[in-house]
């Protein structure tokens, strides 16, 4: 039997492809997924592994349902100001009775429902159940997966839900809308998915009328992504900018604060400098990226390179070395999903024409490949390692974690849910859910009632003594009683 070299470069969608056991099974791993995840990001968050941002998520998915208005939140202010979360907007309805937990949760459920979705599009591409199941899994667990779903120090960025949405939006509109209202630069996620789409169906069909091959989904995707983009960054700058939210390209590091005007200014800067951005070194990462992060399969598919290169524009305006970072990466991880996925599915499609000796061959050089790939993937991402532990990662030692608990718990049963109060970097969570306030963005604002200190914490500026604290917090710590001191940590009250 002659192998089929071609079938390497090409598609085969087979939509008629009925659930059977092999999707049940993926429907079960994908909730042991789901749960196993949830269970490491909460024995995280509970083990004090997470700050910043997943804290100002939760105040901004809740503060429509606490009168406060839409996206606001008590370190920034307006969000929309910088970015346009919508899809945080019902999220709220976790956030709200759980807290931080609810976004964690939903963050679970999305790595789940992203290998479940996998493996049902290596189906419809004519993969094995049994095959689908196993490379939709290895995907998943590769260096790249993990260290974007790990989050380290983080836990959630809304951005984070963008790539199983992502695998969802092949035969779905209104997926690419959730997709959109992610942020103002998920257009371009959804844009390049739906071209990836768009190809993969004309070039499986090349034996039926253009008519037929076109995929008319995917093109009205690609339009509502084109036309969303400048109409998000219009909301956002219609926005006012306030003492700590300022406008997006107000933020950028290319270009001195004030430069650009507007979203039109922003388009035509991206535009005349289009040679700077693609000879930068955010670009030379992202093509090693691509390589490795795909198992070489984008060599199947090398134009896509050329649409998905505007996965990095985001990442080289901001200016920070930060391509990696879940709100940066989050467009070109979901295109090294679809991309990783269709070149699979073609390599085991030629395989099938090839005699067994061949197919030997195939699958070892597959199996060298990933795990060089895996490795390099790895050097991208050390801190990955952390995630393959069953053991969640945090500052503290379990003596200090414990010493927290106590003394914290106090503040928990006696401080009410409405009264300010301030705490240091990694003590968020026992505030989670309540009137939480950042040290260094307390002007205009309420002074607060309780502190939540760590006196070594490793910012000096949120560092909080018994008798010290950041003087430009405006904060008067003898005006503050100690309540309790366990260790490093302290437990402070205004007083009366």
């Amino acid at each position: 039997m002659r192998c089929r070299w071609r079938e390497m470069f090409t598609s085969k969608v087979d939509a008629a492809v009925r659930w059977d056991r092999w999707d049940f099974v993926a429907l079960a791993l994908a909730m042991f997924i789901a749960v196993w995840v949830f269970a490491l990001k909460l024995k995280t968050f509970y083990n004090l592994g997470y700050s910043s941002d997943l804290f100002t998520s939760v105040q901004a998915a809740r503060s429509w349902l606490e009168g406060r208005g839409l996206l606001q939140d008590n370190c920034f202010g307006n969000v929309l100001v910088i970015h346009t979360y919508f899809l945080l907007l019902p999220l709220g309805l976790l956030a709200k009775p759980f807290g931080a937990p609810g976004l964690l949760f939903v963050l679970a459920a999305s790595v789940g429902a992203a290998y479940l979705w996998a493996t049902r599009i290596l189906r419809l591409l004519g993969v094995d159940g049994g095959i689908a199941v196993i490379a939709a899994g290895v995907v998943l667990i590769s260096p790249l997966s993990v260290a974007f779903y790990q989050e380290l120090g983080f836990g959630f960025h809304v951005e984070t839900l963008a790539p199983a949405l992502c695998l969802f939006l092949f035969p779905s509109i209104v997926t690419a809308l959730a997709i959109i209202s992610v942020k103002e630069d998920a257009p371009i996620a959804a844009a390049v998915v739906a071209i990836v789409a768009g190809v993969e169906t004309w070039i499986s069909s090349a034996d039926k009328h253009p008519g037929c091959r076109f995929n008319w989904p995917a093109a009205i995707i690609l339009l509502l992504s084109v036309s969303a983009a400048p109409l998000l960054l219009a909301i956002s700058w219609s926005q006012a900018p306030t003492m700590y939210a300022h406008h997006s390209a107000d933020r950028l590091r290319i270009v001195a604060p004030g430069t650009l005007s507007g979203p039109g200014a922003l388009f035509v800067f991206v535009v005349s400098n289009i040679v700077h951005w693609l000879g930068s070194s955010v670009v030379r990462q992202w093509l090693w990226i691509m390589i490795v992060g795909s198992f070489g399969t984008i060599l199947l598919r090398p134009y896509y390179l050329v649409v998905g290169v505007l996965t990095t524009v985001v990442a080289w305006l901001m200016g920070r070395n930060d391509l990696l970072w879940a709100p940066r990466f989050f467009s070109t991880e979901a295109l090294l999903w679809c991309i990783t996925l269709v070149g699979f599915a073609s390599i085991v499609r030629a395989a099938q024409y090839c005699n067994k000796w061949t197919r030997t061959a195939v699958l070892t050089i597959a199996i060298a490949i990933a795990a060089l790939s895996a490795s390099a993937q790895l050097a991208l991402v050390p801190h990955a390692y952390w995630a393959y532990l069953p053991r969640p990662a945090s500052v503290y030692s379990p003596q200090e974690r414990q010493q927290a608990d106590e003394l914290f718990a106090r503040y928990r049963r006696e401080g009410k849910p409405k009264e300010p109060v301030v705490a240091s970097t990694w003590l968020f969570r026992y505030a989670h859910d309540r009137n939480l306030f950042w040290l260094d963005r307390l002007r205009d604002r309420p002074a607060p009632i309780w502190i939540l200190g760590d006196s070594a914490d490793h910012y000096p500026s949120l560092r909080i003594s018994s008798d010290t604290i950041n003087p430009r917090s405006g904060i008067h710590i003898e005006d503050y009683a100690l309540i309790d001191r366990r260790g490093r940590f302290v437990l402070l009250r205004k007083r009366e």
